[in-house]
């Protein structure tokens, strides 16, 4: 059996066509002028803009030098319109963070607003808050065997304790101490002061500390009465508050049970021996 050639069949297959090739065409100019007027489609030269980058890793409180960082030039956008553009904006000052390699530059790295200076009392990106805290750097000399073996570093969180020689008899007249009858000896007393200090710099004994005015005057006063500053790491986790009674020789000679030395008593021996 043999099919007919239809050609009314032919003319819709035309049809088709044409208004397929019409609908495209006008798909295709309603992108064209959406297009144009965004200005995708326009030929203008991409704004570009200098920014310094880290070409290493720098780690947090070192100072910038020449080979940690360098200028390149990148297409410009809100996320890099607050990176340093040049190389003398950021030699010389520390960096408050860990700085990864290709990470841009901005202001909110650095821990120092001079050049050269080792550290800044505001922490990093921190502004000044004329209604916070007085804060101030302040420094105290602390041996190294009193300080987690010399092995502390700037940003890490301290207790400051303070060991003090207590005499319970100064200004007391020789009568009155004959008649006290509270106790109380000369001897050295240890409490923990300070809390979650921040070491902002260290240069070999001397520790650099961040703490607002008041707390600055309390560690002149210790400083000047003679005390011996110890320096206790804290976890970087732990914000908490610790509560000691301190310690003295009686109190440890209480909860350890130490002996207490007396005069020994000697036989008198007969005479002749």
């Amino acid at each position: 059996m043999e099919l007919e050639y239809s050609s009314q069949n032919s003319r819709r297959g035309k049809v088709y066509i044409a208004v397929g090739i019409i609908m495209a065409l006008l798909v295709a100019a309603t992108v064209f002028l959406a297009l144009r007027a965004s200005g995708l489609t326009a030929d203008t030269p991409t704004e570009m803009r200098d920014v310094v980058v880290a070409t290493r890793e720098i780690p947090s409180r070192k100072a910038i030098e020449e080979g940690d960082v360098s200028v390149r030039s990148i297409p410009a956008d809100p996320s890099n319109e607050t990176a340093f553009a040049s190389l003398d904006e950021v030699l010389g000052r520390v960096v408050g963070i860990p700085v990864a390699t290709g990470q841009l530059m901005t202001r909110n790295m650095l821990a120092s607003s001079t050049e050269g200076q080792t550290f800044s009392i505001l922490e990093p990106g921190e502004t000044f808050d004329p209604n916070g805290p007085d804060l101030r750097a302040v420094s105290v000399t602390v041996a190294d065997a009193n300080a987690v073996a010399g092995t502390l570093v700037a940003g890490q969180r301290v207790d400051l304790i303070v060991t003090m020689a207590i005499n319970p008899e100064i200004g007391q007249t020789p009568e009155e101490v004959a008649a006290e009858t509270s106790g109380f000896i000369p001897g050295p007393s240890t409490k923990v002061t300070l809390q979650s200090m921040t070491i902002l710099a260290r240069t070999g004994a001397i520790y650099i500390l961040r703490a607002d005015v008041i707390t600055a005057e309390k560690i002149a006063e210790l400083t000047a009465a003679g005390g011996v500053f110890t320096l206790v790491l804290r976890p970087d986790e732990d914000d908490r508050e610790a509560v000691t009674e301190g310690s003295t020789i009686d109190s440890l000679i209480e909860e350890f049970g130490f002996p207490v030395p007396i005069s020994p008593v000697l036989e008198e021996r007969a005479a002749g021996n």
